[in-house]
């Protein structure tokens, strides 16, 4: 009820919004989420994009939630965009009988997107992708018990491919220098998302996604996941998601809602 509450106040939210020209630009965002998977647009210099949500997942008897999911896009140049992710409130109950709850906020991120092609794909060879580069780092500002008091530096590489008019398939090629304690994990992760415009508003996706481990020494996770965006006018955009994890100790499953805009 309370998550049905929540997606409630989010489309209830935005509908004054609805027809409302923040950016001046007539063409629809671009966002970053809400699949894991990250795009190869960059905001048009001199605006600003911001993006957040919510996220539900239970893995056997424990249950989470991460408020926020804050990605402030900047666009800085022609071929390029800062990025300021602020770290989201998490609520996790273990589910063991006497403990208490984990609440708190993660690490923030800094990051910066560069492309390295051009952004429209007639212009490339056939087959060719549209690439970025994305590299960033988080700030352990964090509360204790929900980060590792580490600098965790990443970089990604985004692929794009516009098959169709409705179709479009995009790849990351991900690496994190991930802190376990006191050990280092050199964590690469890969996705490849399949696109769908079903009308002029309504976008799908359907994605997957992998880790080599996410702890040390642990095994590798990989998980599936699809959802749903609507475009309210073109700086405004709603989405939903659910996914479920392919292998243990990935989450039995999660779901969430969020929203984009642009000034």
């Amino acid at each position: 009820m309370k998550r049905s509450l929540l997606a409630s106040l989010v489309l209830l939210a935005a509908a004054p919004l609805a027809g409302q020209d923040f950016s001046g630009i007539a063409e629809p965002l671009t966002s970053d989420r809400p699949d894991f998977t990250e795009s190869t647009s960059l905001v048009p210099r001199g605006h600003v994009q911001v993006e957040g949500g919510y996220t539900f997942y239970r893995v056997e008897e424990e249950e989470g939630s991460s408020l926020g999911e804050i990605l402030v896009r900047i666009g800085a140049g022609e071929r390029w965009e800062a990025r300021i992710g602020a770290g989201s409130y998490d609520r996790i109950d273990t589910g063991e009988p006497g403990a208490g709850r984990i609440t708190g906020f993660e690490d923030p991120s800094l990051a910066v997107k560069i492309a390295l092609t051009g952004d429209d794909p007639n212009l490339l060879p056939p087959g060719h992708p549209v690439m970025a580069f994305l590299l960033g780092t988080s700030v352990p500002v964090g509360d204790d018990e929900l980060t590792t008091d580490e600098w965790e530096p990443f970089a990604k590489l985004a692929l794009g491919w516009d098959l169709t008019d409705r179709w479009s398939l995009s790849s990351n090629l991900n690496y994190t220098w991930l802190a376990d304690g006191d050990d280092r994990i050199h964590q690469l992760a890969a996705s490849l998302s399949n696109g769908f415009s079903l009308t002029g508003r309504l976008g799908a996706y359907l994605e997957y996604y992998a880790f080599s481990e996410e702890t040390l020494d642990g095994p590798s996770t990989h998980y599936l996941d699809g959802g749903f965006t609507w475009s309210v006018s073109p700086d405004l955009q709603l989405d939903a998601r659910v996914g479920f994890g392919l292998n243990d100790p990935s989450p039995d499953w999660f779901a969430g809602v969020g929203a984009a805009v642009r000034f």
